[in-house]
């Protein structure tokens, strides 16, 4: 063989051996030799302000009772499976308030709480919505609501049974008079701890901490949804979230309670509207502020919407193994590449009670990047809900497709690692799919 032979031999061998060793490699060498991640982002996703984000200092699951999309109709057995449309104890409200189950409605993805003239009186016909078991800290509960166009106030709140400890997350004066403007621009929170006579329950006193807010501008509340929320920690922490930003922070402090008990007992949630003495019997009958028949008529501004109420428990991280972020309870994708039409969903009635989940939509796909142990067994699992098309899972040179399932269903591949010291797990949407994952764990076996 000459010498010129020979070298194109050795040069042929050596690409035979990069080759060879490239394919036993499972694929899994370098973003540079393979672009794997090619045309990605690594994490940084932007939620959009309609998506709720409990505080990222803990991790959350949800509490059943007292959460609800409202993505069904009518006050059946799925509404009355969690609130009552009547006050927990009876009362039939402050002012001129009558709280009437007549005046609260599920419809549209809804909760409708509404208002209106009892007829032939001054009194006001209001909705009210009580959950119908108690709760305490430590949770993060919020609402995406549209407050009311009405002097009355649109409430998300909570009450202890011996009526002694109120957490009010929004209270909200939505009238647009012109000499309702400055209240229609701000949105209050309070802690109260009432001092009551045992035996009449009269309030003697009320230990009062509130605080305003105002949006850019001074814009009336009313005239968007936004998210109201509160971190409610322990009987002496409350932190108040609007549209995600945290707006005030309760402490003990604040709270002052001559008892050194604090905000300490189980209590219900109320959603509801409110006619306020303070304003409606006010001494000085100029100022009285009072809801007019044309006002209560008007279907236009009667009505005050809830689009969801969503409540968390700090609960123990999820175990994703060698995955990081497996759950997303990180929502902005962190650890992930992603590309494509990626969204996080928080859905509680399609969630699989999970706070969030990824989901792909045509051809979108994440990858993670993972360090493993050569020629090691290991297994990928997940849960996935297919609700058109098929998915594609590549993992160690393996290429897997599950179709479409209409419910969660949890799956699992073994692989061996082989020549890899790292490998890629990615999932893909194929064409025309729309996929929700979550919970993906990598484990050595």
């Amino acid at each position: 063989m000459t010498m010129k032979n020979k070298y194109i031999f050795l040069l042929f061998s050596l690409l035979m051996y990069i080759t060879s060793s490239s394919q036993d490699s499972n694929y899994a060498i370098s973003d540079s030799h393979n672009n794997i991640t090619k045309g990605f982002k690594l994490g940084d996703f932007q939620l959009p302000n309609t998506i709720t984000q409990p505080p990222a200092t803990e991790t959350w699951v949800f509490v059943n009772s007292h959460s609800d999309d409202f993505n069904y109709t009518g006050k059946g057995s799925e509404f009355s499976s969690k609130w009552n449309d009547t006050y927990f104890n009876g009362w039939i409200g402050p002012g001129l308030t009558e709280w009437n189950s007549s005046n609260s409605d599920v419809a549209d993805g809804h909760l409708i709480i509404s208002a209106s003239r009892k007829a032939g009186t001054e009194k006001v016909n209001c909705g009210v919505v009580t959950s119908k078991e108690m709760i305490k800290y430590p949770i993060y509960t919020e609402v995406r609501a549209k407050i009311a166009n009405q002097v009355l106030s649109s409430n998300f709140w909570f009450l202890s049974p011996d009526d002694e400890r109120e957490i009010d997350v929004v209270e909200a004066y939505g009238g647009d008079r012109p000499d309702q403007t400055w209240f229609g621009a701000r949105a209050a929170t309070n802690t109260h701890v009432f001092l009551r006579n045992p035996d009449t329950n009269a309030i003697i006193e009320d230990i009062n901490s509130q605080k305003k807010h105002t949006l850019a501008n001074d814009e009336p509340w009313r005239n968007d949804w936004h998210l109201y929320g509160a971190y409610w920690k322990d009987p002496f922490t409350i932190d108040y979230y609007y549209d995600g930003n945290l707006v005030s922070s309760v402490r003990k402090t604040d709270i002052n309670d001559p008892e050194n008990l604090g905000l300490d007992r189980d209590s219900y949630m109320i959603m509801d509207l409110e006619d306020h003495a303070w304003r409606s019997f006010n001494k000085d009958e100029s100022k009285r502020v009072r809801a007019t028949d044309e006002e209560l008529a008007d279907e236009t501004k009667n009505k005050f919407l809830i689009d969801y109420v969503r409540t968390y428990k700090p609960s123990a991280p999820f175990d994703s193994g060698l995955i990081k972020n497996g759950s997303f309870n990180q929502p902005t994708l962190d650890n992930w590449y992603w590309k494509g039409d990626v969204s996080i969903s928080t859905s509680f009635d399609k969630n699989n009670g999970e706070v969030y989940v990824v989901k792909l939509e045509d051809e979108a796909a994440i990858v993670q990047k993972v360090t493993v142990l050569k020629h090691t067994d290991y297994k990928l699992s997940w849960n996935s809900k297919i609700n058109t098309g098929s998915t594609t899972i590549e993992i160690a040179g393996i290429e897997t497709k599950i179709n479409s399932n209409s419910t969660w269903k949890g799956d699992a591949l073994a692989f061996n690692s082989g020549e890899s010291s790292s490998i890629y797990v990615k999932f893909s949407a194929n064409q025309n799919t729309n996929v929700n994952l979550d919970t993906i764990k990598l484990e050595k076996l």
